[in-house]
């Protein structure tokens, strides 16, 4: 690589990763405090919390390269066309193409990235990242056993009366088994019992009451009996189901698989025509953002400033992925199956015609 190469290559790298830092760190607060308030709400410890941060590493990623790529794009050739260096390097006989190369190359390298991210790391993170939620939705890692409010047991809902300072012993304890499939509800009543939590569940012995249960075959026929003492356990951890994957949770080849082979339902017809033509798009942005940029920002010459490159940044990149957006929700309702998986690559097709007559102008002068 020549000297300039270098020299271009060093200023944008340095405003990239600025950047970059600076977006992934603003993005990283915002989902930080999403999965936080999921482990609160559960219970979790920050070890999960920062296992769950390292699943979102792709999607953060994903969100922060492009948006990086094109504000660090338009800034440093707005910053080197003000110190008149653009105009030096003309005057040594460098033609545009030779000046953006190296911004070239990297535009390149990370639409490869982004393709590797969006079709296989993010999807296999997001699907880690729901499993490991659904696992922790399904612990009952918090209990406060307080009387005269409602207790989430996991399948069941536990209220009590009154209980002693040391909240062991109650009175007036109802059960209530929530989803009951073997029955359309059953209801426990006692007088009094002591319940104590351990690390695998909950025990519960209780005396002089009664267990109702409507019969599951005949609606109308209700199944009683009374006890003087009834012990059992509810476990904390409960066996999660197994569903299916998602379409966000597919890598790309598994989307075109599912799609052709018809392994999805109706729900996730749309998603699942409309991912493998977003995720493309999206990852062609840096190299879109690269043609529409580079004319732009040579023509602004030294009237530019580091505001207007920002504002200029903000509307390239609201305009792609405005327009990217409204394709993909035309996607989702279009038909035919080819037509949806086309439809969101016309963003960056458009984007790379406007470049191109961009260029054909710039390079004129």
């Amino acid at each position: 690589m020549s000297i300039i190469g270098k020299y271009i290559s060093k200023n944008f790298l340095t405003m990239f990763i600025g950047v970059l830092f600076v977006l992934v760190f603003v993005i990283f607060m915002g989902q930080f405090s999403k999965v936080f308030s999921y482990a609160m709400r559960y219970g979790a410890n920050m070890f999960w919390v920062m296992s769950m941060i390292v699943y979102l590493i792709p999607d953060i990623l994903v969100l922060g390269l492009p948006i990086s790529f094109q504000i660090a794009l338009l800034m440093t050739l707005t910053n080197l066309s003000k110190t008149g260096e653009i105009l030096a390097m003309r005057s040594a006989g460098l033609s545009f193409k030779e000046i953006t190369r190296p911004i070239y190359i990297m535009a390149i390298f990370l639409t490869l990235v982004i393709i590797i991210l969006n079709g296989f790391l993010s999807p296999m993170s997001l699907r880690n990242l729901d499993r490991q939620k659904d696992e922790l939705s399904s612990k009952i890692s918090k209990i406060s056993l307080e009387p005269r409010t409602f207790i989430d047991l996991g399948d069941w809902e536990l209220y009590a009366e009154e209980a002693d300072k040391h909240r062991r012993n109650f009175t007036q304890i109802h059960l209530t088994r929530k989803n009951d499939n073997t029955a359309l509800n059953t209801k426990i009543n006692a007088a009094n019992g002591t319940i104590t939590t351990e690390s695998a569940g909950v025990k519960i012995l209780l005396n002089k009451g009664q267990m109702q249960r409507l019969d599951g075959t005949e609606d109308n026929k209700i199944i009683t009996a009374e006890f003087k003492k009834f012990n059992f356990f509810i476990p904390l951890i409960q066996k999660t189901r197994e569903r299916p994957l998602k379409p966000a949770e597919q890598t790309t080849p598994q989307l075109f698989s599912n799609l052709f082979k018809g392994n999805y339902t109706e729900s996730d017809l749309g998603d699942l025509k409309s991912q493998p033509g977003t995720r493309l798009s999206w990852a062609f942005a840096p190299l879109i953002f690269f043609f529409l940029t580079c004319p732009v920002a040579f023509i602004k010459g030294k009237s530019a400033n580091r505001a207007t490159a920002m504002v200029m940044s903000l509307l390239f990149i609201s305009i792609y992925f405005g327009l990217l957006t409204i394709l993909r929700n035309v996607s989702v309702k279009t038909p035919n199956i080819w037509a949806a998986l086309f439809l969101p690559l016309l963003t960056p097709l458009l984007g790379f015609v406007i470049g191109k007559i961009l260029w054909q102008k710039r390079l004129k002068h």
